[in-house]
């Protein structure tokens, strides 16, 4: 067996030493030396890659969320006068429409063929869904807050209630949309969201043909414990879901992602 081993490495041999081909070695080395150098140091930061989300938001999720900003800060307090109890409605059912926004624009990141963009970036799908989450929450926020504003300017409503009535709703349908991005397939999570803002609705609107009073100032504590429970709720499922979330590093359920 040696013998056969030992003629098999005999007809090979081991070519001359060649300067050329050492120099040319060399100098590619520091060339790919110094091209690593140089590209990691301009490679994006954490900060640029946050602000970078803006760029890749689709135009018409700013389009929608500037209309709905619009007609929830104008046309609202001119429009709906006659009763309060459905002026109500109308402000609480802005919080799934916007939440509903931002649902249609993260759900890109639950498509097939992501896992392929995470190989070749240098920040996880993690944190992607982590930066386009917390813009979105920042902007909604500001939408939600300078509504509040103008209408408390205008004299048509405090904004504590704005604030609450609005915010309560968005939570709610923000937790729903968590458990959906965790247990429907990719090409189902936009229309169950939509499903869940609908239900989400329903009930404020079936509430109020009841003659059900849920924004009278006694009812406000209610509010307060259903915002509260719905916040703690939707931080536990983001964190459940962000966690099982990434790609080729973590564990993958379904699709890409979960």
């Amino acid at each position: 067996m040696d013998r056969k081993l030992k003629q098999k490495l005999d007809q090979y041999t081991v070519p001359g030493h060649s300067e050329k081909a050492l120099e040319e070695t060399i100098y590619r080395a520091r060339e790919l030396t110094a091209w690593i150098s140089r590209t990691g140091d301009e490679r994006m930061t954490m900060g640029q890659f946050f602000f970078d989300q803006c760029r890749f938001v689709r135009p018409h999720t700013w389009l929608l969320k500037a209309g709905l900003a619009l007609l929830m800060a104008v046309w609202l307090p001119g429009s709906i006068t006659g009763s309060e109890i459905w002026f109500w409605t109308v402000v609480s059912l802005a919080g799934p429409l916007l939440c509903l926004i931002n649902a249609n624009d993260l759900g890109g990141f639950f498509q097939p063929g992501i896992i392929e963009i995470q190989m070749t970036a240098k920040y996880s799908l993690r944190h992607a869904f982590l930066a386009r989450l917390t813009l979105f929450g920042v902007i909604d926020a500001i939408v939600i807050g300078a509504v509040s504003a103008v209408m408390t300017a205008c004299g048509t409503a405090a904004a504590w209630q704005v604030l609450l009535y609005s915010t309560v709703p968005y939570l709610l349908m923000c937790t729903g949309c968590m458990v959906i991005f965790q247990k429907v397939r990719e090409e189902s999570t936009l229309f169950c969201c939509a499903a869940w803002a609908v239900l989400l609705a329903g009930g404020l609107l079936a509430s109020q043909s009841m003659g059900w009073q849920i924004y009278d100032a006694e009812t406000a504590s209610a509010w307060l414990l259903a915002g509260a429970a719905a916040m703690a709720v939707a931080v536990w499922q983001t964190a459940k879901l962000i966690k099982y979330m990434g790609g080729n590093v973590d564990e993958i359920n379904i699709g890409t992602i979960v």
